[in-house]
Parts: structure tokens; C-alpha cells; sequence
């Protein structure tokens, strides 16, 4: 388990040979070009290697936005000016992306493209020209560039190398961009905000097909992808249940899915195993909603509306709940003030100990609450916590705060009830108490709330317990101001094991991170990645198909972490190094992984769970190994 700090470098990527020179023109403008644009909000898009790319200016910071195509020979042609440009602003808060504008290019021409002409950002597509119009680029090549308040400050060529298309000045003056970059990051104005761009017209999109209506398209991907939480009485602030309620927020629909912060799902697409309940959109979704909203939102006719789609008055988890568990108190949530994470210690007293299959949660009022979580303690940690702070229930941040023997897993807006499969089982204590952790978030006036879990005991034998075990990095620490620190952590898988589950876990520091498996032969697998990780929305991510995990196989983590002045999570006003911990200015790096024991069958005589005890004996090992290393080196 390490650290290792190294700034991420530049992205290389994407494709294709220019063609011959096109014929000679002069540049075409067709804006008034007097004052910059803006402002704008750009999200992100996903870049041609699968990655998010963010398109806005970090605070303190600017992003440059690059247009091109590699069918220009004038774009082409500037790939050195602009690899230099990246390379001396790199460590100036100023972020790159080129827009590739050709709509007949793939994610394999593009890369093939970027090795070629040595491009050091990160690319896009834009093929139906959806950003080239929000931002008014008629040229490639021609460059953006934008600050944290989305204001256009420059935009126009990047130099004086061309007069006009074909011609090269022999006497080449101006070096607007670079010019601007640095202006802007000493706080002075730019001299000049345009200047117009030498090269190739933007090429036309594809005339595009008859515009999709709500009743025939839109509506379908809304009840499938988003209704869950935006109805009444979910967690969404508004209801899409409507027509007239889509068709008001039909820019904001485009907007939040084209840069994929809605629905809400992490998990980078294509990584890892299939996941069950995966709320992410297709590309061919995005592209009928940002569609729909261009055309300016048609209804059509409501004939070809869907069904409207029906949800559960009350527990949805097949057969109900055999054991209800609430927090024991109508909790109040404060109008204002910052973010409650609050414990609540449920105690449980059955005849016997039970295997849970099923659970399912009930957030009491999902105005307020965030996220939940639960634990199972059996030696009445929580208790003594609790007892210990007035009030029902104890402060917590990133977990209980104690030493658990089990879990019940979460609820996050838009789960669905977990439901394990035949055969496998989550222990439960006859006597023990559940530790529900409620994240609360004010919603502007005083609110209360009750929230309860299901669960649903096993009617089938039980041959395998689902556990939970982990990589992570005790010693790891993120240096003050590093803004692309990176921290590793590794977990030996110790006997043969199925891997059921992932938790990726970071604090507020987080910045993405990858967790993928190792195999005995070398081989090498992903598990997930998270591009832009935030804290604020963390899954159990469920593969689909069990993973098996041979011993000797390696779970690793690489994370990375943005402590710089730039972070608006950032806890520290001014930054300070940061090392693991549970409280909200402390960071962790966490791969959660549930497994159950391959060949495991509890059905058989004397066969016991002993996968917990193989777990400790590592964990143990591991401590004495950590103990006796410095007694090693002393006497060496």
C-alpha cells in the first residue's frame, strides 16, 4: 500500500490522414464578433477513450476549448504550436479539449489521428454540431477560451501563421491565443477578444431525421430513466410525469443528460463487468432528448403516449417485509445550515439468527434525505456512542464510527430493493443492533423524518454468506495544494472467492478512481472506474454475473485526489496535507468488494461460515508484518 503524487499527464489521442489541401478561401465569419461571448455551461462529454472530459474552467482556473478537424490540413497543421501550448500552461489551472467536428469520424479514427499529430488534450466528438452552435465556432481551426464564470474571453484563431487558407504568412505575427492565456492568469484584460480563424469551414452535420416527439420517444426514456426520483414525493425537485412538465425543462433535460450528470450514475460505461440496475442512458437516448429540445420540445400526438408508468403504494420487495427496522425517532431536520450525517441504533431481538435475501429502504421524507446506510454491531459499540451524545441516535460522517461484524447495504435516490440470489445470504444476529446511518441535506425549511428498512428473510437453504472486504490505504496522504495526487491500495485475495459486489469510497478530496483484479496468470480485469467522483452520490454497484476470484488474485485501487486551492469541495479553506480519517476534513481510499467463499455449502454437516475468521487471520498477519518491519530494519 502506497502513495504515489504524480500529475496526470496530458491525454494523447485520436485519428485519420489529413486529405489534400481543399481550395483556397478566405476565412468565413458569421458573427458579430465586437464583445466575447457567453456565459456558458459546457458539463462535460465523454472523450474518445471512454472518459469524461469537463468542459468548464475550473475555479482560479480557464479551459480552452480547440475545434478541428483532422480532414483540415490548416488544423493539422497547428498540432506542434499547440502541443507547445499545452506543455507551458500545464501547470497553470488551464484545461484542454479538442471538439472534433467531423460527424462521419470514430473513436478509432480520432485516436489513430491524435498519436499521429502527437495532440496532448483530450478529444471529443461533436457530430451533430450541437457545441460548434452553442458556442458560435464556424471554423476549424479555432479556439475558446473560458473562464470559471463561463464568460468567452477569446475566441478566433491561435496565431498569425495563416493569411488565408493555402497561404502561409512568411512573416507570421500575433500569438493571440497565447497572448490571452496569459493576460487572463495575471487578472488583466485581453487586448483582443476575437480575431478571426484561418481554416476550414465546419463541416454540415447530416440533415437531421424528423424531430422526436414526447408522446412517441421522450416520454418513454423519462419513465424508464427518471421518474423514479422525479415525481411526487421523490427526492427530485420537480415532476417529470407530464408533458407540460418536460416540455419546460426540456433545455435543462438536454443539458444535464448530454454531459451525463443525470441520472445520476458513476460508473464509467463499457468498464468492468455488466452492473444490475443501470441507470446510465444510451447514446441514442442522449441524442433523442437533446434532439427533442432543439426542435423545440413537440409534443406529438398523444395516442402514441405509453402507459403511464405504475410504482409500488408500499413496499416494493417481492412478498413484503418480514422484519421492519426504523430509526426510532421523527428525526428534525433544520431549514438551513450544512450537510447531517446522523447514526441511528436499532436494536434486534429475534428467536434465531437469520439470513437476509432481501432488503428494501424507505427514506421518511426524500426532501431531505441524501443517502442511507447500515451496519450490524454485536458488541453494543453503537450504543455507547450513542448514549454518549444527547438526542436520539450519535454524529458520524464516513461510516459508524465502529468496529462492525456485517452490513445491510444502502439506498441511494433511484435504488432498486436488493434482492440476492438463490442460495446466498446476508447474516443477522438474533441478537444485535443495526446502526442506520441517515445523510441529511436542509431543504430550506424545517423537516422531519422517519426512515425504515425492509428485510426479507431467506426461504430457500442457504450455502454461501455474502461478506464484504476491501483495498484500501491506511498511510495514505494527499499533499497541500497537489491537485493530482495519486494514492494505490491493495487487498490479496486469500482463498477462492466469488466477488459479487463494488463501493468505490473516497471523501471529499476524491477525484476518480479505478479498482480492477489481478489474476494469478498476470491477467488483468477491470472492476469499475469513476471518472468524476463525488461524494455526494456513492452506489453498491451489483455485477450482474459473479466475477470469480481465484487465490492469489490481487484487488487493486488507484485513486487520485485534487487538494489544491482550485477544489470546491475542498474542506480547507486553505490547504493542508491530508491523511485517512473519518471526519469530513480526513480522506480515505476505499474498494469495497463482497464476496462469498467458492465451494462454500452451509447446507452440508458441519460445514461452517468461516470466511469472517480467514478475513481477521489476514488482517492480523498483516498487523504483524506492519509490527516487526521496523525491528527488520533496525537490525539490519
Amino acid at each position: 500500500m502506497s502513495i504515489a503524487p504524480s500529475p496526470r499527464g496530458p491525454l494523447a489521442l485520436s485519428a485519420v490522414a489529413f486529405l489534400a489541401i481543399l481550395a483556397v478561401s478566405g476565412p468565413v465569419d458569421l458573427r458579430a464578433a465586437d464583445e466575447p461571448l457567453g456565459p456558458v455551461r459546457l458539463g462535460s462529454r465523454r472523450g474518445t477513450d471512454g472518459k469524461d472530459v469537463a468542459l468548464d474552467a475550473t475555479p482560479g482556473g480557464l479551459a480552452v476549448l480547440l475545434f478541428y478537424s483532422p480532414e483540415c490540413p490548416i488544423s493539422n497543421a497547428y498540432s506542434p504550436t499547440l502541443a507547445a501550448l499545452v506543455s507551458d500552461f500545464s501547470s497553470q489551472h488551464v484545461t484542454w479539449a479538442g471538439i472534433c467536428v467531423d460527424p462521419e469520424m470514430s473513436d478509432r479514427d480520432l485516436a489513430d489521428h491524435a498519436r499521429d499529430f502527437g495532440l496532448k488534450f483530450p478529444v471529443i466528438r461533436d457530430p451533430r454540431g450541437s457545441l460548434a452552435r452553442k458556442l458560435g465556432a464556424t471554423i476549424t481551426p479555432e479556439a475558446f477560451v473560458i473562464d470559471p464564470a463561463g464568460k468567452v474571453r477569446y475566441h478566433g484563431r491561435i496565431d498569425g501563421q495563416f493569411a488565408k487558407r493555402g497561404v502561409r504568412n512568411a512573416n507570421a505575427t500575433g500569438n493571440e491565443l497565447r497572448d490571452a492565456l496569459v493576460a487572463l492568469l495575471k487578472g488583466e484584460p485581453v487586448a483582443q477578444p476575437f480575431v478571426a480563424a484561418v481554416g476550414c469551414p465546419i463541416p454540415r452535420p447530416r440533415d437531421a431525421a424528423p424531430a422526436p416527439t414526447y408522446s412517441k420517444e421522450v416520454a418513454r426514456i423519462l419513465q424508464a430513466n427518471c421518474q423514479e426520483c422525479h415525481r411526487k414525493g421523490q427526492v427530485g425537485p420537480f415532476a417529470l410525469e407530464t408533458y407540460d412538465q418536460a416540455r419546460k425543462r426540456a433545455a435543462d433535460i438536454a443539458a444535464v443528460t448530454e454531459d451525463r450528470s443525470m441520472p445520476p450514475w458513476k460508473a464509467a460505461p463499457g468498464i468492468g463487468p455488466k452492473f444490475r440496475h443501470d441507470r446510465s442512458l444510451s447514446d441514442r437516448d442522449i441524442a433523442v432528448l437533446l434532439a427533442w429540445s432543439e426542435a423545440g420540445a413537440p409534443e406529438g400526438d398523444p395516442a402514441d403516449l405509453p402507459a403511464p408508468r405504475t410504482f409500488p403504494a408500499d413496499w416494493a420487495i417481492e412478498g413484503g417485509p418480514d422484519l421492519v427496522l426504523d430509526i426510532g425517532t421523527d428525526f428534525q431536520v433544520p431549514a438551513s445550515g450544512g450537510d447531517i450525517y446522523r447514526c441511528f441504533v436499532v436494536p434486534v431481538n429475534l428467536p434465531a439468527d437469520q439470513y437476509v435475501t432481501g432488503i428494501e429502504y424507505q427514506p421518511g421524507n426524500r426532501s431531505v434525505v441524501h443517502h442511507v446506510l447500515s451496519y450490524v454491531d454485536v458488541a453494543g459499540q453503537a450504543r455507547k456512542r450513542d448514549e454518549a451524545e444527547p438526542g436520539r441516535g450519535y454524529t458520524c460522517f464516513s461510516g459508524p464510527g465502529i468496529e462492525i461484524v456485517g452490513d445491510l447495504g444502502g439506498w441511494a435516490p433511484g435504488n432498486q430493493p436488493t434482492q440476492l440470489e438463490d442460495g446466498i445470504g446476508r447474516a443477522l444476529p438474533a441478537k444485535c443492533d443495526v446502526v442506520i446511518q441517515v445523510h441529511y441535506h436542509p431543504s430550506g425549511k424545517v423537516e422531519t423524518d422517519r426512515t425504515r428498512i425492509g428485510l426479507r428473510f431467506a426461504r430457500k437453504p442457504i450455502r454461501q454468506v455474502l461478506h464484504w472486504n476491501a483495498a484500501l490505504n491506511t498511510d495514505m496522504k494527499v499533499p497541500a495544494g497537489a491537485s493530482n495526487a495519486e494514492v494505490q491500495a491493495a487487498w490479496p485475495v486469500p482463498v477462492d472467492v466469488m466477488a459479487h459486489a463494488v463501493v468505490p469510497h473516497m471523501h471529499l478530496l476524491g477525484k476518480d478512481m479505478r479498482m480492477s483484479v489481478t489474476f494469478p496468470d498476470g491477467k488483468t480485469r477491470d472492476l469499475i472506474r469513476i471518472d468524476r467522483w463525488d461524494f455526494n452520490w456513492q452506489y453498491s454497484y451489483y455485477f450482474e454475473q459473479p466475477l470469480e476470484l481465484p487465490k492469489g488474485s490481487v484487488v487493486k485501487v488507484v485513486a487520485h485526489y485534487d487538494n489544491s486551492g482550485a477544489n470546491p469541495s475542498n474542506p480547507n479553506k486553505v490547504p493542508r496535507e491530508v491523511t485517512w480519517g473519518e471526519a469530513t476534513t480526513d480522506e480515505m481510499c476505499i474498494g469495497f468488494i463482497a464476496v462469498t467463499k467458492k465451494g462454500q455449502d452451509l447446507t452440508r454437516p458441519g460445514e461452517k461460515d468461516d470466511l469472517n475468521d480467514v478475513f481477521r487471520s489476514q488482517v492480523e498477519d498483516y498487523r504483524k508484518k506492519r509490527a516487526e518491519s521496523p525491528k527488520r530494519r533496525g537490525a539490519g
